[in-house]
Formats: structure tokens, sequence, C-alpha cells
């Protein structure tokens, strides 16, 4: 019974996302926003950590499967894809420095939060 209900839980997020974003006046993907949602429902305690994560460790023990669709989907514009090759190289790089520069200023503003705002050494 206990899995019925992590899976009722997690689809209730999934569909009350889905119903939001198709309200919404901007675009915001579903997914993004059920993760949104669970974060803080979990973050506020009306979701407990135990309810869901039976079934958020077996989905995420099967992580790869869930993106074999996209992988296909990619392989039925091939064509596409190889005529724009250099320009999605180009954004994938562009954007990987700027995504990987984000996250580093992330971590070390946390750990500048977490020591109180002191500074020490070389961090900001």
């Amino acid at each position: 019974m206990n899995v019925i209900r992590q899976i009722l839980i997690v689809f209730g997020i999934c569909l009350l996302a889905t119903v939001i974003s198709g309200l919404l006046p901007f675009t915001l993907p579903a997914s993004v926003l059920a993760i949104l949602l669970l974060a803080g429902l979990l973050g506020v305690g009306l979701v407990k950590e135990g309810s869901v994560a039976g079934l958020c460790d077996f989905l995420q023990g099967h992580l790869t499967f869930l993106f074999l669709p996209a992988g296909v989907d990619l392989l039925e514009h091939l064509d596409l894809l190889t005529s724009s090759g250099a320009a999605l190289a180009a954004v994938c790089l562009v954007s990987g420095f700027f995504t990987f520069a984000a996250a580093a200023l992330t971590v070390r503003l946390v750990q500048r939060i977490q020591k109180g705002g002191r500074r020490e050494g070389t961090d900001l």
C-alpha cells in the first residue's frame, strides 16, 4: 500500500504541475514546475521525505531508461543536427561555460553564507 501512496503523491504533483503550467501566461515545462512543487512541499513539510523516497530512489535507479525516448527523437532528426552542428556545438560550449561559472559562484556564495560572511583565504 505504501508504494501506491507514493505513486499517487508523485502523480498528483505532476498532474497539478501540468494544470498550472497550462494556465500560466508564459512557457514553463510542467516537469520543471513539478520538481519545484515537490521541493516546496518537502521544504514546508506538507510532504514527508519518507512518503516519496522509495519511488524517487526507484526512478533515479532507472533514470537512463527515461532518457531513451529523447535519444530516439534526436536520432529521428539527425539531418537537422548535422546541418547545424557547428552552431549547436558553439551553443553547448558557451552555455556549458556559463553553467559551470554559475554553479561555481553559487557554491562559493553558499560557503560564504554558511561561514557567516567571513572572508578567509581566497574565498569571495
